[in-house]
């Protein structure tokens, strides 16, 4: 049986999205999830998050893209993935904002994050990784950091998937393993939130699913949230993960859900 944990970033962006992701832990459709300390709702979705943190992964979702207030460091996704590919980024900045998420994550929750990953994957950019990994040896961090080096894709989401991969997985991976950060091997998730079968995208990642298969998803009870392009598809990815179809389709294809910090 191939072992995989389903991780829903996001959490506490809105009530939605923190309601959601609690009740998929719940009933064990979750074992991970990352979370948005900027956000106004943090604070009260961290004290519904805390009782149940010791059974799942929660992570911090570093975030450079977006904007809950005017203090944050934020930058479109074109204009952040120019100024990391150019080096234009501030390092001193991008330090200064890792530093503050983490702090509010430590201080919710009494402890470090089980993992980082990154809001848009901008974990992963040129300048980012680097003060990233260096900010968590100073912490000794002894968890583990997302890694899209080796995707499984949707046949209709080949090119996507690659290209997230391509954008600096494999060179956070080295570094990784130079300072002996731990990472899941296999990813899957991707799509462009506008398919209207999402149990079948899950099936095929499902059913080419390996060992430390790590599935990245964006649960929300409701789709009531106007300013988010992907809420309709947060709406179907709780749809059918809260669903009896869901646990089928996981014993069909012989999967054993888990948080990812017992599989590396």
């Amino acid at each position: 049986m191939a072992k995989v944990c389903y991780c829903a970033d996001d959490f506490a962006m809105n009530p939605e999205i923190s309601d959601a992701i609690l009740l998929l832990i719940k009933t064990g459709a979750l074992h991970a999830t990352s979370c948005m300390t900027q956000a106004e709702h943090w604070p009260i979705a961290a004290q519904q998050l805390r009782p149940i943190s010791n059974n799942i992964d929660v992570g911090l979702h570093l975030n450079f893209t977006h904007r809950f207030s005017s203090a944050s460091t934020i930058f479109s996704l074109p204009i952040l993935m120019l100024k990391a590919w150019s080096r234009q980024l501030d390092s001193k900045l991008i330090q200064q904002s890792i530093e503050q998420q983490w702090n509010a994550f430590v201080e919710a929750m009494g402890k470090q994050p089980d993992f980082i990953d990154g809001h848009q994957h901008i974990h992963q950019f040129p300048i980012i990784r680097d003060v990233l990994v260096t900010f968590l040896k100073q912490q000794n961090f002894q968890g583990w950091i997302r890694n899209l080096q080796h995707p499984i894709a949707a046949p209709h989401y080949l090119i996507k998937t690659r290209l997230l991969s391509r954008l600096g997985a494999a060179t956070l991976a080295s570094i990784c393993q130079q300072q002996n950060i731990r990472q899941n091997r296999y990813f899957a998730g991707v799509y462009n939130f506008e398919s209207n079968n999402y149990a079948l995208l899950n099936q095929q990642w499902l059913q080419q699913a390996q060992d430390n298969l790590l599935i990245m998803c964006h649960p929300a009870t409701q789709a009531i949230d106007q300013h988010d392009p992907i809420s309709d598809a947060r709406a179907q990815e709780f749809h059918y993960l809260n669903s009896a179809q869901f646990h089928s389709d996981c014993q069909r294809y012989h999967i054993t859900l888990s948080p990812m910090d017992t599989l590396l």
